[in-house]
This record gives C-alpha cells, structure tokens and sequence, in this order.
C-alpha cells in the first residue's frame, strides 16, 4: 500500500465512524496530497502528506497565537509531554516511530510528524489524536477555554 492510500485509508475510517463532520481528498501534485477535513466547531482544516520527506502536516490547527506567546509556549510542552514515556502507551507518541513538530506561521499553528519505517498509518492516527488532544485537553482542561469563546467563537452554554 502507498503512503497516500495509507494515509487516506486512516482518515477515511475516522470519517465514516463519525468523528469527521466531512473528508475529501484532493489530487497528488509532485509527491504531495491534501486531505479536507471537517472537525472541531465546524472548522476546516487541510492535512498534507509530502511523500518525499515522509511529513504528515496538520495545517492551522489553532490561529491568532503569536509564536512569542505563552499559550504557544504551553501547547510546545503539552506537544513534547505526549512523547514522554510517562503517558499510556495508546495516548503517547513513541519518538522512535514518528517526530512531532509544532510550529506557527504568522500566528496559524500547525504540526507535522515526520513518519519513520515508512509506518504512516500509525504516524497519521497519532497526529489526529494529538490535535484531538489539543482541543479536548489543552484548551479545555487548560487555561486556554477563553480561547475557544473569544476566537474560534464557541458557545460557552
């Protein structure tokens, strides 16, 4: 199986359980694919698969977070504590088989994880469930709940 069928195959499956509002995909352009997903508070977010350097990049998963602010600050150690050893095992990161990076373009934070041994399914299934995380418990069991309200426009009833 393709890294891309891989890849889709993973996504597809969270969206025909439901966990995805919507899913699509586009077309393999120079090695590259982008996947459409609905999730979170209805948002749209673009999933980038670079064959050739074996990436997954999770585009603009949180906006407006300048990249000298203490949230991002904190979303770097809540990233880094998934890859620690300390976690279950279901719920970590295991950095001998896939490297998470957060970084932020001009205030749009976004995650990529670099696959090792070509395992991409699990590199892919990891990086949904760490945004997931990012929204069920950073933000809301962290001190970042404001920031779903006065940002992404969450209702707070």
């Amino acid at each position: 199986m393709s890294p891309v069928e891989m890849v889709s195959e993973v996504l597809a499956l969270y969206a025909r359980r439901g966990v995805f509002r919507a899913f699509s995909e586009g077309v393999v352009r120079k090695g590259n694919m982008t996947f459409s997903i609905v999730w979170h508070y209805g948002r749209r977010f673009d999933v980038v698969l670079d064959t050739e350097k074996g990436i997954i990049r999770f585009q603009n998963v949180l906006s407006e977070v300048p990249a000298n602010s203490p949230m991002y600050s904190d979303l770097k150690t809540f990233i880094k504590s998934r890859q620690a050893h300390t976690i279950p095992e279901h719920r970590a990161i295991d950095p001998r088989k896939a490297l998470v990076k957060p970084y932020n373009r001009r205030g749009n934070v976004c995650l990529s994880v670099q696959v090792k041994d070509e395992d991409y399914v699990y590199g892919t299934r990891k990086l949904v469930h760490l945004v997931n995380e990012i929204f069920l418990v950073f933000l809301i069991d962290g001190a970042y709940y404001e920031y779903l309200i006065e940002t992404l426009g969450v209702d707070p009833v």
